[in-house]
């Protein structure tokens, strides 16, 4: 009995009894190389490993001196490879038209490029310096190579699209956690898909609650909103907003308003929702200052207009009494009592137009005015004489008429001009002028006091403040002249700012445009809502 001769080499016998010997093809060596460059490009996600997994493998196919990948950027220009060896444009568009190798000569070397192409589209070029061994190239079987730059570049592609895609939700999740609202979206079956920074901080969550239901991990009272807010949106399409007090592990209790809508993907389709909260606690803390700050501007107005009344009936009778009264002591103490009757007077004189322009209730009344009378008209009043003083006016002859509020432009000139006599406490020239400087009206008031510091400056036409200084300590004074005077001139249309230098006096500024007719298209800019209020 012989024994059951072997199955030759290649060749392959079934147990089943009614199959025959049939042969399978061995695999080449180029093959199997092959094979083992495309496993090792799909074990990486690295652009740069695929590409130089790609030419190595070119190089030991074709034995060429050198390769170089070169791939397409947004804009249409390949770049990244070996510069020298770019083809010229003619030889890309061949090759990337007819999608396969083509051997060609370039300055004083040989080149093959292959194709690039994921899809349809161009990606990139392999090219291979085959100088000395274009002869042999041209004769071997490019198909190994090019199976292989078509597998590199869908890979490479896809890594790109990957890249692209982390950046983008990158890019995202950093949006998301800039913005100062808690933003939390669930799928549609109310589990947590994605929370920002301020979401986890509101709410007291982790990054683990991902994939969560909301119920299991939102606060109770937020829990029954966003039911309340679900049931409202399947009902309805929409939801109004919602307001919900949450308390914190820590005790605090937050005031938080809760929005929903739907999440939809690129067709419209819903997703899920999107669940926005709000931390009310500081717009409630803001709207109740805001309402602290109106209560006390309308009772700083209704407690000056209170003693404003008795004032003036105390002024007008102490006048009496010192036209009745001979000169004496008598007369003396009355004319004390009408000088601090004035000082009260201007006082709340000045509470009243702070507390107008604080709620927006101060008002223009505009006439066609010469520059001049404004000046003219104050020079009478004390409180803009002083026997240590010399007021130097100086006014351009050819002023034009303007649209102004005199009586209010006179209450400035008053301010700055009385202004500048306390802070000059040794005397000295005060110099008022006027005059045009491009097509506006400039009045300066200058005097030779004691300065105020370059530091000091930006404060001064805030309410209430005055600067502290051993040389002001004695001078009256409220600070709220230059608020008035400020919120004046810029209800004109203008604007006001000082230069000063320390022992040396200072220099307040204005400038006003030149109105010339009152109306609404010359105004818009500047005087046409006052002129309506007045």
């Amino acid at each position: 009995m012989t024994a059951p001769k072997k199955p030759d080499s290649g060749s392959f016998r079934s147990d089943r009894p009614d199959s025959g010997t049939f042969r399978v093809p061995a695999l080449s060596p180029e093959t199997v190389a092959i094979q083992d460059v495309v496993s090792r490009m799909y074990q990486t996600q690295d652009p740069a490993e695929l590409v130089q997994l790609l030419t190595s493998a070119a190089i030991a196919h074709t034995h060429a001196v050198g390769a170089t990948v070169f791939l397409r950027d947004p804009e249409g220009a390949f770049k990244g490879g070996n510069h020298v060896l770019l083809p010229e444009n003619t030889v890309i568009d061949y090759v990337c038209s007819q999608t396969r190798p083509i051997t060609v000569p370039q300055a004083d070397r040989w080149i093959t490029v292959f194709p690039l192409r994921a899809s349809a589209t161009p990606l990139g070029l392999l090219v291979l310096d085959v100088t000395g061994v274009a002869e042999e190239v041209a004769r071997l079987d490019l198909e190994p190579v090019t199976i292989l730059s078509d597998q590199a570049a869908v890979l490479i592609h896809h890594a790109h699209m990957v890249r692209r895609s982390i950046g983008e939700s990158t890019l995202l999740s950093n949006i998301l956690d800039s913005i100062t609202n808690a933003i939390v979206t669930l799928d549609l079956d109310g589990r947590i898909t994605r929370l920002n920074r301020n979401a986890m901080a509101v709410l007291e969550l982790s990054p683990d609650v991902v994939g969560r239901p909301y119920s299991e991990v939102f606060l109770p009272e937020v829990t029954k909103a966003v039911d309340g807010l679900l049931r409202e949106t399947a009902q309805m399409g929409f939801a109004m907003e919602r307001m919900a007090t949450a308390k914190l592990a820590s005790g605090l209790e937050l005031n938080i308003a809760l929005s929903l809508s739907i999440l939809r993907d690129e067709t419209w389709a819903p997703r899920g929702t999107i669940v926005v909260l709000r931390d009310m606690t500081a717009s409630r803390e803001l709207d109740r200052l805001r309402k602290l700050d109106t209560m006390k501007s309308e009772f700083v107005a209704n407690v000056s207009h209170e003693l404003k009344t008795p004032l003036t009936s105390i002024k007008a009778y102490t006048e009496a009494l010192m036209d009745m009264t001979p000169e004496g002591q008598t007369r003396s103490f009355l004319k004390v009592i009408d000088e601090e009757s004035d000082r009260l007077l201007f006082l709340i004189n000045d509470l009243l137009n702070v507390s107008r322009i604080q709620s927006g209730k101060m008002k223009l009344n505009v006439d066609r005015t010469p520059p001049r009378a404004v000046v003219d008209e104050i020079l009478g009043i004390s409180k803009v004489q002083s026997d240590k003083h010399e007021l130097v006016v100086e006014i351009a002859p050819t002023l034009p008429l303007m649209w102004l509020d005199k009586e209010k432009l006179k209450e400035v000139m008053v301010n700055l001009i009385s202004n500048a006599i306390k802070y000059s406490p040794k005397g000295g020239k005060v110099w008022v002028r006027m005059f045009l400087e491009s097509s506006n009206l400039k009045i300066q008031v200058q005097d030779q006091g004691i300065g105020i510091a370059k530091e000091n400056i930006p404060n001064l036409f805030q309410a209430f403040y005055r600067v502290d200084s051993s040389h002001t300590a004695e001078i009256a004074g409220t600070g709220l002249g230059l608020v008035i005077v400020k919120a004046i001139i810029e209800h004109h249309g203008g604007r006001i700012w000082l230069d000063s230098e320390v022992g040396q006096g200072s220099v307040v500024s204005i400038l006003l445009p030149v109105v010339h007719e009152l109306n609404t298209s010359e105004l818009g800019r500047q005087l046409g809502s006052m002129a309506e209020g007045g």
